[in-house]
């Protein structure tokens, strides 16, 4: 009932903020952008953004090595997999596939993948707000020069500065809660003796399979976050994470000269960040409607013109979804993996809860 009542809430989200988003009135230049677009320049922008994935799944094989030592190679194919299932199924629900595959694939334990997964979800966000912040910059000027100057975003004005106050607020949320996620994971294991101790008397009411099962689980979940014990690891995998968001990055660089908007790479930072910092909230599959709303807020500041601002932004959604989907069906063939099967295996701690 309520993982239903939270699809109904996103599938608004996406349907509102993809209502306000959309220049209805200027469709036609939307049309007449992407038809005069120069689409050579799509190619390196696809190039980039596939090769990210690479260094995605390298991540995650340094963030498992605590628990087993696991190649790049063959974290791939689940990772990609997971990220199909993300963009075409409610809840993020793909987080949990892939843990799901990546656990049964090499014998590591699904909470303890998905512990990793979570991990791999702190680090995303805190790279996610250096670029953001790193591109709030470039606003400063613009903050400080025009303070009278409006902005007209789905038919309301609103100053610049009133804007640049509700960006503000996309960071301090996004801030505030990767860093209490982050908080959490770092007590679990400084304070574990105290948390187990927390848990069996929380459990104790319980009968006393399920006791046992909720007690492994929060070890097994633990054990997933060994690399926290090792700062000086955590360190180098926090700062290789700037490899995979840097070439998504030149993404929406090389993505912007397709319809000959020449924006800096901190504005495509900021731009970057928003879409994503959006997304984060509840929405449809893909974050459709959220991902439009926030890179046509951005879009706004800079001054670039409604229908040219959303053909860049849309084009640079559906390079993030769509490649990267037939990647993941490619792998789903390859593997032998049928799409009910995996599709399943996000569900399956639902059902074993379930019929528990």
């Amino acid at each position: 009932m309520i993982r239903e009542r939270k699809v109904w809430i996103g599938l608004a989200a996406s349907v509102l903020m993809l209502g306000l988003a959309t220049p209805w009135h200027q469709l036609p230049q939307v049309w007449e952008s992407l038809s005069n677009g120069h689409w050579l320049w799509l190619l390196p922008a696809l190039v980039l953004y596939l090769a990210g994935y690479g260094s995605r799944a390298s991540r995650v094989a340094q963030l498992l090595r605590p628990i087993k030592p696991v190649p790049a190679g063959r974290v791939l194919p689940p990772l990609v997999i997971g990220f199909l299932f993300n963009n075409i199924l409610p809840g993020r629900l793909g987080e949990l596939v892939f843990a799901n595959l990546l656990g049964k694939r090499e014998g590591v334990s699904r909470t303890a993948s998905f512990a990793v997964v979570v991990l791999s979800r702190i680090l995303d966000g805190i790279t996610i707000l250096a670029f953001f912040l790193f591109g709030l910059l470039s606003f400063l000027q613009v903050g400080g020069a025009a303070p009278g100057a409006t902005v007209e975003l789905a038919g309301v004005a609103f100053s610049r500065q009133d804007l640049l106050g509700k960006v503000y607020l996309a960071g301090i949320g996004g801030a505030i809660l990767f860093g209490l996620v982050s908080a959490a994971c770092f007590l679990l294991i400084a304070w574990q003796d105290l948390a187990m101790r927390v848990v069996d008397k929380m459990l104790v009411f319980l009968p006393q399979s399920m006791s046992a099962r909720g007690r492994q689980v929060l070890e097994k979940f633990i054990a997933g976050l060994g690399i926290l014990k090792d700062p000086g690891r955590l360190f180098a995998v926090f700062l290789f994470n700037f490899v995979p968001w840097g070439l998504e990055l030149f993404t929406y660089y090389f993505g912007a000269r397709v319809f000959g908007l020449e924006l800096t790479v901190r504005e495509c930072a900021l731009i970057m960040g928003m879409t994503n910092l959006a997304m984060i909230a509840p929405s449809m599959p893909g974050g459709i409607g959220l991902f439009e709303g926030g890179g046509m807020i951005v879009m706004a500041l800079l001054g670039v013109e409604k229908g040219v601002g959303f053909a860049y932004i849309v084009m640079v959604h559906l390079v993030i979804m769509l490649p990267i989907n037939l990647w993941g069906a490619w792998f789903l063939w390859r593997e032998g993996i049928s799409f009910q099967d995996a599709r399943h295996s996000g569900d399956e701690p639902r059902k074993k809860r379930r019929h528990g």
